[in-house]
Order: structure tokens, then sequence, then C-alpha cells
């Protein structure tokens, strides 16, 4: 059996380096839009939930939106929900090889196993003492610049899931209220203003519509 090709890493330090960049920035912007989501969805009503969405760790962000998700399910088709929380789930399976791009280093690596190298080039590779001092390392992982794009291209298809099934929700919001009349509008934001704790309900009388033809004072 012939040996298999050796595994050749990017050939300059620079390719990698700038696909960690690209690679993180798209990440996060993953995560800004996962935040912009619970935001429409509760920022006005839970001012003070945002803010702890804002200030806790990815896991708990995820169960804070899948949570919203179920609550105010309302503003969203069936189809965007689905869509939204499977693309949850791919970023979620993603994000183990987030941490080790954002916690490698680059490094050139050359491996020799029975006088036949199997690696060679430039890698980013985890923390050099991740495991102690080696004389021949064992890597756990070893990323090129294509790989490391590979992983932020389905980052970003994801990121556009939920970008795409969030404009939905807005644009139908949006052609909802123009459809309604002046006086509709103002009750609605009398409405949200109330239920937002911005106007007190008390200096507010509920009355039921006359009928039709119903002259009486």
């Amino acid at each position: 059996m012939a040996p298999s090709a050796p595994r050749i890493g990017s050939a300059t330090p620079a390719e990698i380096y700038l696909s960690v960049g690209l690679a993180l920035s798209w990440w996060e912007a993953s995560e800004d839009v996962l935040m912009g989501v619970f935001h429409r969805l509760c920022a006005k009503s839970e001012p003070t939930t945002f803010e702890t969405y804002v200030g806790s760790s990815r896991s708990a962000r995820s169960k804070m939106l899948l949570s919203a998700l179920t609550r105010y399910k309302r503003r969203f088709l069936d189809a965007e929900l689905a869509e939204i929380r499977r693309a949850m789930k791919a970023l979620d399976r993603l994000a183990s090889m987030r941490n080790q791009i954002a916690h490698g280093h680059v490094g050139n690596t050359k491996q020799v196993v029975d006088d036949v190298i199997v690696m060679e080039g430039n890698f980013l590779l985890p923390s050099l003492n991740e495991a102690g001092h080696q004389v021949m390392r064992d890597y756990r992982y070893a990323h090129t610049a294509a790989e490391i794009d590979a992983w932020r291209d389905q980052v970003r298809d994801e990121r556009a899931r939920i970008m795409d099934a969030e404009l939905a929700a807005v644009v139908r919001a949006q052609n909802s209220h123009m459809a309604m009349s002046s006086d509709d509008l103002r009750a609605l934001s009398i409405v949200e203003a109330i239920s937002e704790g911005r106007i007190p309900i008390s200096g507010f009388e509920i009355k039921s519509r006359p009928a039709p033809g119903d002259h009486s004072s």
C-alpha cells in the first residue's frame, strides 16, 4: 500500500493570521445577529433581561434566546422559528472550533513517522504547553488557512439564515403597521407604552366602541 500524502500546511503564517481574523469577525457577527433577535423579542418589555443577556456566557445566551423564541413566538412564523433554531444548533456545533481558532497559535511544524513526512508547513496549533513538554508533539488540532476559511463560510451561511428570518418578520410587521389607520396606530402606541410601563394604566379608562348606528351618548 502506497503511503498517504503528507498533510501540507499553509504557505506562510500571514495566510493563517488573516484567516483567523476574518473567521473570528464573522463569528462575532453571528453572535451579534442573535443578540438582535433577542433584542427585537423582549428588550422593550424586559430591559433588565436584555442587559443580563449581554453580560452572560454564550451557553446562557442560547438558553435565554430559545426561551424568548417560545414566549414571544407570535412575532415569527413557524417556518422562521424553525430556521432560527436550526441555525442556532448549527452554530453550537461550530462553537468548539471557534474556541480552537480563538486560542490557538500559528506555528511551522514538520512531523516524521517511520522516516515518512506526515505533516509539514504552517498550521494553527494548540498552546505549546497544553500537554506539557513533549519531544514529539501530538497535536489535538492543526488547521490550515483553507480549513479556517471553510469554517468561516459555514458560520456566515448560518448567520444569513437567521438574518433572512428576522428580516421577513420585520417587513411583515412594517407592512401591518402601514395598513393600520392613524387612530389604530395611536391606540396601539398607547397600549405598548402602558405594557412597557412608560404610561401608568391608571390614567386611562377602557370603553367599548359603540355598535354601528348606535348614536346614544
